[in-house]
């Protein structure tokens, strides 16, 4: 493990270490004693993965590890954990996130009945609707048909009496041209003629005139549908369509980081034997410096408040490169898993974590809260943040989703740390650094001003000590992981104007203290 505030997340594939899961044996003591892969006894422990090795482990997987101290050395300096205790709370968490996610499932059943039921109404009310407006256009379109029937029928009705009237016309005619042909004289018929010769033009001139103004031409009805009912016919084959939506579930898992909680856990060492070394100090880190982390690879980087930068230095502590972020840059934390940065954004306008991509140089994500987030650290894939005004949250990284660990009003400018399964807190107001469990119940605090005054930064090491830095105390004070001891280390001098934050470098055993302002140190750390 590197610093303080990074993490292994449970998802990356971890480097081989002794087979924990190895075949069930009724020799326990053989088991836990001897290697599964390389069936060796255990010898050394190694702090950075912080698991037992044998001889083969050391040379296949852990070549590399500084961190290595003989196993003997290492169970006398630390006491047996209540490990039941703590693997029974385990499985309580495990069996209630389970439960919590069938509570949810069997509450997705639920919306999934009530939504088919909407979903059947939606339908039947469309068809209804489609039905109701079909009806009305159908009959619209019915009472048309009707009329232009009835307007036609009119006109050649009409026509049909007209032309009765001219057939009976001719008709008498006829008839009176009969009798003529009997009785007329010469002059007389000769007139007569004369006179039915003029009606029968008359006549003829009618109908050819009812023909030019197409009064006797055929009447047909035809009916052309509409493109869209056609359409709804030929191309409409379904009602619609039935798709199953999946969004991420609101269920938070809690989780527990096991490499952080193992069988063996250190024992309350002392404080008082504790040293500082100063290695090496680090100028131009920002102007306005509210937080700070090592890499494991001994880099540095310090973010600057107001003018949005992240600074990185090498581990000779020259200047390497810095990335400018969305926001103001506040506190900072490193994130082993993928070699990115989180930075929160304490009071900006615009609250949120900004992750920075450390190969590339560059911002990779920005995740935007709801909340003041001033200091952060990181566990498992969650990222833990002081929120002003509301308490100690959670943010899940995967899903963005928001917990609470205390759920009341805090001060700005909090700083959190994390270590196994406990969370460590500073509340500059009331000058107390507090331990609470991954629940929010609190372990210990520590308040006294005689000896610490406006706590900012915190960071924890191996052995579960706190490291606080005191700003109106002007010191960096060490606090026994059981919160009763404590001893002050470091009291501000010229070369650390105005120390304001830190980080625990576990990989290292390193101790970074920065300055408020352009400054900062990087101690060795013995006993």
């Amino acid at each position: 493990m590197a610093s303080s505030k990074s993490v292994f997340k449970i998802t990356k594939p971890p480097i081989a270490q002794p087979s924990i899961t190895q075949p069930f044996s009724k020799d326990i003591t053989q088991m836990s004693q001897i290697c599964y892969k390389h069936n060796e006894k255990y010898t050394i422990y190694c702090k950075k993965h912080e698991c037992p090795c044998c001889s083969g482990c050391i040379v296949e997987d852990h070549n590399e590890c500084r961190n290595l101290a003989k196993l003997a050395d290492f169970i006398k300096k630390n006491k047996p954990s209540n490990a039941f205790s703590e693997t029974e709370h385990s499985l309580e968490e495990l069996v209630n996130n389970i439960k919590a996610v069938r509570h949810d499932q069997q509450n997705n059943l639920q919306r999934l009945a009530k939504m088919k039921s909407k979903i059947f109404k939606e339908i039947k009310e469309t068809r209804i609707t489609i039905n109701n407006h079909l009806d009305e256009i159908q009959n619209d379109i019915l009472e048309k048909l009707n009329a232009v029937e009835e307007e036609e029928n009119t006109k050649i009705v009409t026509l049909l009496l007209l032309l009765k009237e001219k057939e009976n016309e001719i008709s008498e005619c006829q008839k009176s041209m009969g009798e003529m042909k009997k009785n007329a004289k010469d002059l007389k018929s000769y007139l007569l003629m004369k006179y039915f010769e003029n009606e029968v033009s008359s006549k003829g001139e009618f109908l050819q005139s009812m023909i030019d103004t197409e009064n006797i031409q055929e009447r047909n009805l035809s009916y052309k549908a509409h493109a869209a009912i056609q359409s709804l016919v030929i191309d409409i084959n379904n009602f619609g369509a039935i798709t199953v939506e999946t969004k991420p579930s609101n269920v938070v898992i809690k989780r527990r980081n096991f490499k952080e909680e193992q069988l063996l856990v250190p024992s309350l060492s002392t404080v008082h034997t504790i040293e500082l070394n100063l290695t090496k100090t680090i100028d131009s880190t920002g102007d306005n410096t509210w937080g700070c982390c090592t890499f494991p690879d001994g880099r540095l980087a310090f973010p600057d408040y107001y003018s949005k930068t992240i600074r990185v230095f090498n581990t000779d502590g020259s200047f390497s490169f810095d990335v400018k972020t969305a926001t103001c840059a506040c506190d900072i934390a490193y994130i082993s898993e993928d070699n990115t940065l989180a930075v929160s954004s304490g009071g900006s306008d615009t609250p949120s974590i900004s992750l920075i991509d450390i190969q590339n140089k560059q911002m990779k994500e920005t995740i935007p809260v709801g909340s003041y987030c001033y200091g952060i650290a990181i566990k498992d894939n969650e990222l833990i943040c002081s929120a002003a005004d509301d308490g100690i949250q959670v943010i899940d990284m995967f899903n963005n989703s928001t917990s609470d660990i205390v759920s009341e009003q805090i001060p700005s400018g909090g700083y959190v740390a994390t270590f196994g399964h406990k969370v460590y807190h500073t509340n500059n107001e009331t000058n107390c650094v507090t331990c609470l469990d991954l629940h929010g119940i609190d372990q210990w605090a520590f308040q006294n001003e005689n000896v610490l005054k406006e706590p900012r930064g915190i960071s924890v090491d191996n052995d579960g000590n706190v490291y606080v830095v005191g700003v109106e105390s002007f010191n960096v004070v060490v606090i026994s992981a059981d919160g009763k001891q404590y001893k002050e280390l470091f009291i501000v001098s010229d070369d650390l104007f105005e120390p304001y934050t830190l980080d625990y470098n576990k990989e290292t055993n390193q101790l970074l203290v920065a300055d408020n302002s352009n400054k900062a140190m990087l101690f060795d750390v013995g006993h």
